[in-house]
């Protein structure tokens, strides 16, 4: 009989840490879309808080290969499903869209595990000037260098921008380990944008990689 209760225990507990486990998720989630903030209100009519971010292809161009020697490219589809929360950027291939999202990429470097995330940078090199544009891939280039497991991606004919519709020419996506947007900053973010993203980063891990 002790054998039974304790059992029946064990049962009950694992049963209550995966229930407790999906409403956290579902209770983050609904919060997320009430307190959606302006920023979001100029987003793209296809990425949506609360809904699976659409695939994007990217044909020309591509995800960064290094190479003993140099590098290559090779066609990209993603996001790929990688059973990890994921943070996937998009921004303009210039001097100011580039730096756009560092502060917070800076702070999760500090902050947070990396290896409990995945990261991809999309750029879009279309943007770029015809002069400007090699300085732009060597720049890609070498932060795939710095950034080991991170994607990095060119974008040579800003498919990103046109497929996920952004208007404001740049994106900051989180999504939860299903693929579901969980929180996005859509062009020039404000500080509190900052806080509200990484406050929301911060709690996914928490509740998918305790």
């Amino acid at each position: 009989m002790m054998f039974d209760a304790l059992r029946f225990r064990t049962a009950w507990e694992s049963v209550t840490a995966r229930h407790t486990r999906i409403s956290t998720i579902i209770g983050m989630a609904l919060t997320l879309l009430v307190t959606a903030t302006s920023n979001n209100a100029l987003a793209s009519t296809v990425i949506k808080v609360g809904e699976g971010l659409p695939v994007l292809s990217v044909q020309r161009g591509g995800r960064v290969v290094l190479e003993p020697d140099g590098y290559s490219v090779a066609p990209w589809s993603g996001p790929a499903d990688l059973g990890l929360v994921q943070v996937i950027q998009y921004v303009p291939g210039t001097r100011r869209g580039g730096g756009i999202y560092d502060p917070l990429t800076e702070r999760m470097r500090l902050e947070l595990d990396v290896a409990r995330y995945r990261i991809t940078a999309i750029v879009n090199i279309n943007v770029a000037s015809r002069f400007a544009k090699p300085f732009v891939r060597e720049a890609v280039v070498d932060k795939q260098r710095a950034f080991s497991l991170a994607t990095l991606v060119l974008d040579e004919d800003g498919t990103g921008k046109q497929d996920w519709d952004l208007s404001e020419h740049a994106a900051f996506i989180i999504t939860d380990a299903s693929g579901t947007v969980m929180d996005a900053i859509f062009g020039e973010p404000a500080k509190r944008d900052f806080d509200r993203i990484f406050q929301t980063l911060e709690a996914l891990l928490q509740v998918e990689h305790p």
